[in-house]
């Protein structure tokens, strides 16, 4: 089993759990209102506040372990879809220029235009490394 198995199993494993704690908590509480010893209203606010908490501890640990997948996709070099985006439109830049350049060359209309080996005046962004 790879990590993302790994991973994928975990948070099926957390989601089942919490859905499974949810139902055996208003259980819980619907027997103690039974019993006598919570009110219904008591009941209600117990569950609200303890699903409230447990989405509360969902969100945090998501975020957390969407901190540990970026960083363990960092180590092993993969790159980030900002920074992909951010290299097709570079390389679409370079892709106009060059057909600029070549129906220019072809239509005889250098002038205005760099020449071979002279920096074009439309400039390309470089894309930042992270």
């Amino acid at each position: 089993m790879n990590a993302m198995d790994f991973i994928r199993k975990s948070i099926a494993f957390s989601v089942g759990a919490a859905a499974f704690s949810a139902e055996k908590l208003k259980q819980f509480a619907d027997d103690m209102v039974a019993k006598g010893e919570m009110t219904s209203e008591e009941a209600t606010k117990l569950v609200d506040d303890m699903t409230k908490r447990a989405e509360d501890e969902k969100k945090s640990l998501q975020d957390w372990m969407r901190e540990q997948m970026t960083k363990m996709l960092q180590q092993v070099g993969a790159v980030e879809v900002a920074r992909v985006e951010a290299l097709e439109a570079r390389l679409a830049a370079l892709e106009r220029r060059v057909a600029e350049h070549s129906g220019h060359a072809h239509g005889g209309e250098h002038a205005g235009h760099a020449h071979e080996g002279e920096a074009e005046e439309e400039s390309v962004p470089p894309v930042s490394s992270a």
